[in-house]
């Protein structure tokens, strides 16, 4: 075990993460969209403490014209930023789309009490930061929530808590399942033992471990689906550049607790608004029945399969999954009061 860390620091040292830079997918069925960069002020109570920070939001404006009013608030999965969802913001060139860079990932720095202390980055804190978001930006009415993998369980969690008048909500490939039941525990368990090693290793060494190439090549393999040379040096590429990019230790691993203990489907029946989950049809993160189940838990939950996808169907299928968040926009925002 100490062989295995020791050659993880000594790769991650050879091989460090870029500065973040976009590299267009030459499968991808519209031009790119080019974000203006927003700080957006975010006040917040959560467990007796007033959180006050500021949050960087990246907005994509329209590029075509249409009748389109809904606005889009994108939130990103585990480890990511706003980079993973860019696909999937130039499919729908006629919203107004904004995605944020959860705290403590990209250019958005953790969230602090407003004594400057740390507060622990649990999934009620980040249900919190999208509320508080979506207030800052006077979001709701009219407009549409979308999140993806982990951003599936931020949003589920944020709909059961809140009463905020979205028109609908779009989960991309939804967690619908524990992660430490059934087929998906042996995975899990090696990820869990990945992350507890980080915990206590030295900072430096932590660090390095956690930005291993070697680990990043072992995640591309488990979660790939039927890849290209050309989609597997994309997302490749992608997850070299912004799977480091988070801000310190102590919040991705709080990150990471509140993703692996949680499920979209544990907030199901409180979820109100009208929800489409998304999944690709191979994700090894998901099962058929829970998928079912999430879907029958939802009081309005629709399921379209993405065929010939995994979990990384943002990268995967962006266009088949820009389409089906048009058509359902277009349904809810036309049945809505």
């Amino acid at each position: 075990m100490v062989i295995g860390l020791a050659t993880l620091w000594f790769v991650g040292k050879i091989q460090t993460t870029t500065q973040p830079r976009f590299l267009p997918a030459p499968w991808a069925e519209y031009s790119r969209r080019e974000p203006e960069q927003l700080t957006v002020p975010i006040h917040c109570e959560l467990d007796g403490q007033h959180i006050r920070a500021e949050t960087t939001v990246w907005r994509y404006r329209p590029t075509v014209e249409a009748p389109a009013s809904a606005r889009l608030l994108l939130v990103h999965g585990f480890r990511g930023d706003h980079h993973g969802l860019q696909l999937i913001t130039d499919g729908l060139p006629e919203f107004e789309v904004l995605v944020p860079d959860l705290p403590g990932y990209g250019q958005s720095p953790p969230l602090k009490a407003q004594n400057g202390r740390h507060v622990e980055h649990t999934l009620g804190l980040y249900a919190a930061f999208v509320e508080a978001l979506a207030d800052a930006m006077d979001l709701g009415q009219n407009d549409c929530l979308v999140g993806h993998s982990f951003g599936t369980i931020i949003c589920s969690a944020h709909c059961a808590r809140s009463s905020r008048d979205w028109s609908g909500l779009v989960l991309s490939a939804p967690i619908s399942n524990s992660i430490f039941r059934g087929r998906l525990l042996p995975g899990a368990a090696l990820v869990e033992l990945y992350y507890r090693l980080t915990q206590i290793l030295p900072e430096r060494a932590g660090d390095t471990v956690l930005r291993s190439a070697t680990i990043l090549e072992v995640m591309n393999l488990t979660l790939g689906v039927g890849w290209d040379h050309k989609l597997a040096a994309f997302v490749k590429d992608q997850h070299r550049q912004f799977f480091g990019g988070y801000s310190d230790r102590r919040t991705l691993l709080e990150s990471y607790w509140a993703s692996s203990r949680h499920t979209a489907t544990q907030f199901a029946s409180a979820v109100r608004v009208p929800t489409l989950l998304l999944p690709g049809a191979l994700d090894n993160l998901s099962t058929v029945k829970g998928l079912r189940q999430l879907r029958d838990l939802l009081p309005q939950g629709q399921l379209e399969v993405i065929r010939g996808s995994g979990h990384l169907v943002h990268y995967e299928k962006p266009a088949q999954l820009a389409r089906s968040i048009r058509r359902f926009v277009a349904e809810v925002t036309r049945t809505a009061p």
